[in-house]
């Protein structure tokens, strides 16, 4: 059985999708979790809801781009909870804020904006959280990549290379302090049905996401959430330097099979018709 009793974790972009999903597991496992998120009324709204349920759980305006908030944010976790023992590196820049494009048509901003919001931020999570994880005797970190690390995506070069480098500093992490008892792997989504990708997504894509997908359904927040959760537990003591694909078989197979897949499923995929019953 999974529990987190005692632990103090940090989970960036806590405030919804993958990251709330993370926040609210952590927190029914009994770890004392910091929300560190921009959304000021989601964060705080979802801190005081699980502290009313009986968890310890605050919030903490943070600014991922700004290495002076993810220093504050782990303070605070220090100072509110006595320590820090797990940290969720979720949070991302998203492309309405950080454009993404073809190569030849790159702007240099868009290109280190996009690597500061994904990549120079997790490390900058790992920077303030290390030393503070040696000082409890160890803990662990857990990055959240995309499967965009692994395959071309074509238009989405800054956002590739940002995610592959938070696979390169996944295994930095793991073999550098794996001796101070610090673990540190990574999540790598594929499609992910969480309440903005249901509003901006089309059918189309769901649809093409859909066929590349072995298992009946995409993926839920909780779905990733669980992964994350197993990761930063006791449990996986031994697992360490990994980025562990939670993508139900979206890229396990070659792309010549995919006619005969659709095929054999018959309907088109429906994404308002799966409710998140997903659990812990």
């Amino acid at each position: 059985m999974i529990t987190l009793d005692g632990k103090v974790a940090i989970v960036t972009g806590g405030a919804s999708g993958i990251g709330e999903a993370t926040v609210r597991t952590m927190s029914a496992l009994g770890a004392k979790v910091v929300i560190a998120d921009v959304d000021e009324t989601g964060g705080a709204a979802l801190a005081s809801e699980l502290t009313q349920a009986g968890g310890e759980v605050v919030f903490c305006r943070t600014d991922i781009m700004v290495e002076a908030d993810i220093k504050g944010v782990v303070e605070t976790a220090v100072r509110l909870f006595g320590g820090l023992d797990i940290l969720h590196n979720n949070a991302g820049i998203p492309r309405t804020i950080a454009p993404d494009c073809e190569i030849v048509d790159l702007p240099v901003e868009w290109w280190r904006m996009t690597l500061d919001g994904h990549v120079t931020s997790a490390m900058l999570g790992c920077k303030h959280a290390i030393p503070r994880m040696i000082a409890r005797g160890g803990g662990a970190i857990v990055n959240t990549s995309s499967s965009g690390a692994n395959y071309a995506t074509v238009d989405l070069p800054s956002y590739a290379v940002a995610k592959a480098g938070m696979h390169a500093l996944t295994r930095e992490v793991a073999a550098t302090y794996g001796r101070d008892n610090i673990r540190c792997n990574a999540v790598v989504p594929g499609a992910v049905l969480t309440p903005r990708g249901r509003a901006t997504l089309s059918p189309e894509m769901f649809e093409l996401f859909a066929t590349h997908t072995s298992l009946p359904r995409l993926a839920f927040a909780q779905d990733i959430a669980n992964v994350v959760v197993f990761l930063a537990s006791d449990l996986a003591g031994m697992v360490t330097g990994l980025a562990v694909p939670v993508d139900g078989g979206m890229t396990d197979k070659l792309p010549y099979w995919l006619p005969k897949m659709r095929a054999s499923r018959g309907e088109r995929f429906d994404a308002t018709t799966f409710k998140d019953t997903a659990s812990a």
